[in-house]
């Protein structure tokens, strides 16, 4: 397998031709070399935690699911969202390969910025689908 990182990184799962990392990815996109990476499967924060409530199972339950999930303890602002969100997704472009494709589960909390922040990166959102067009 190619050698994608400018500095040592931890591999999670590893076959023949895949690798799977898990960790931060601002820490780890900056590590990569540019366009060495075929795919990205992103779950960003949904930026739920807000110190509300739903129902689960028939139970009350806090939706707070950690400081991951949030800025601050005031929540976090739909500017602060974005500017995480363009940040990331930019470091995403510069790994990825020509003709390479990004996928990002999320929910309506944060879909619409990623939309935006993808088209904003110069990505194109074709069908709910992400393509970027190099050269």
């Amino acid at each position: 397998m190619d050698v994608f990182y400018k500095s040592k990184m931890s591999i999670f799962y590893e076959m023949e031709d895949t690798q799977l990392i898990l960790g931060d990815s601002f820490k780890i996109l900056t590590k990569m070399k540019p366009e060495s990476v075929d795919m990205i499967f992103a779950d960003p924060p949904y930026f739920l935690s807000n110190d509300g409530f739903t129902c689960q199972g028939g139970k009350m339950v806090s939706v707070n699911k950690g400081s991951w999930d949030k800025f601050s303890e005031n929540g976090t602002s739909i500017e602060e969202k974005h500017k995480f969100n363009r940040k990331w997704i930019r470091l995403c472009r510069i790994v990825l390969k020509p003709n390479s494709t990004i996928w990002i589960s999320g929910t309506l909390h944060n879909i619409y910025s990623i939309g935006m922040a993808l088209e904003q990166e110069g990505f194109k959102i074709i069908n709910n689908g992400v393509s970027q067009e190099m050269g």
